[in-house]
């Protein structure tokens, strides 16, 4: 049972959304520490059931030690899912551990060449901009961001109930001639599928409605989301500071702006979207934040569910399917 505040955290999530939604929650992992917790919960009309993993991956694992930790509560996971015994596996654990062990476990679509890891960025006004990858896959070819494109597609009309989500490639500029070699290639292979391709997007416009799906490489895709999250949290900050420390009438500013500066915040937390499947793996996977509260994994079940519920995996694998030769052989690299 990975994340920051595990079992506390995870445990009140697990019961909150079990009893908000009737729906039976295995929690996995340390029985010692996560019943502890449970009994110190509130849990009348969730249902709830401890299931043991003993072992521990740590961040420095390698894939061959996170591969033998088969009682590790990932391994565990994944394994209810591909054996029909839960419908989606949430973790606020180690992600590259969570991606190696989908692909072993779970396996990959057929066709999908790299599985992708998306992050919905808020917009100004309603709705999220999808981008990906953001850290799955450093190196990328042409078709494989083809087919991140379709997987983005495909969460952002199932998850977010987008019709026909436009795509569009991350560069340096809106113009056609300002791409790079691979963004270029991309761009000639997507006006070749049945995709809604707009364009290019430049980082300054991701969070404006440009485009539903922004695609790029993991590395671009990782230092562009790191960028946004630490901006966000340090206009935040700088806020609250000269409120602090202005005058009175900034004091009465701020009490007057507060319920703006609640909303703003709630729209920039992870916690809203509570967390994102890993694209391409052939089963329901899903990424929480490791700082994840009760609350984001609460919502992160959601998103598991609705992924399960909407057939994500099923979609996935169809549209794939429909690339002909774009589609391939699974990749054994990516990170």
């Amino acid at each position: 049972m990975g994340g920051d505040f595990a079992p506390a955290e995870i445990v009140q999530g697990g019961v909150d959304f079990a009893r908000e939604t009737g729906r039976r929650v295995l929690l996995v992992g340390r029985p010692e520490r996560i019943e502890p917790v449970l009994a110190a919960t509130e849990t009348a009309g969730a249902d709830v059931e401890v299931v043991p993993a003993r072992d521990v991956i740590g961040f420095d694992d390698t894939i061959q030690a996170i591969r033998r930790k088969r009682n590790s509560s990932l391994h565990v996971g994944t394994r209810l899912v591909r054996d029909g015994e839960a419908a989606g596996f949430v973790s606020a654990g180690h992600t590259g551990a969570l991606m190696a062990l989908g692909k072993v476990v779970l396996g990959v679509i057929p066709g999908v060449q790299r599985p992708a890891l998306p992050a919905p960025l808020p917009r100004r006004g309603e709705g999220y901009t999808i981008l990906l990858d953001v850290g799955a896959n450093v190196d990328c070819r042409p078709e494989h961001l083809v087919q991140f494109a379709v997987m983005g597609t495909d969460y952002a009309a199932r998850i977010f109930g987008v019709e026909r989500p436009r795509v569009a490639l991350l560069s340096i500029g809106e113009e056609e001639t300002k791409r790079n070699d691979l963004v270029q290639e991309t761009a000639e292979l997507l006006r070749g599928t049945s995709l809604n391709f707009v364009g290019n997007c430049e980082g300054n416009s991701l969070f404006s409605d440009v485009a539903d799906v922004v695609v790029c490489d993991g590395f671009v895709g990782n230092v562009a989301l790191k960028v946004a999250e630490g901006l966000a949290e340090a206009i935040y900050g700088m806020l609250k500071d000269e409120v602090a420390a202005g005058s009175l009438l900034n004091l009465l500013g701020g009490l007057a702006m507060r319920p703006a500066f609640k909303n703003l915040k709630r729209k920039i937390d992870y916690a809203e979207t509570g967390g994102v499947p890993l694209l391409g793996l052939r089963g329901v996977v899903v990424v929480a934040h490791g700082r994840s509260t009760a609350r984001a994994v609460r919502g992160a079940m959601h998103v598991a569910a609705h992924a399960a519920e909407r057939d994500l995996v099923g979609r996935i694998g169809r549209e794939i399917g429909g690339l002909g030769p774009l589609a391939g052989p699974t990749e054994a690299g990516g990170g």
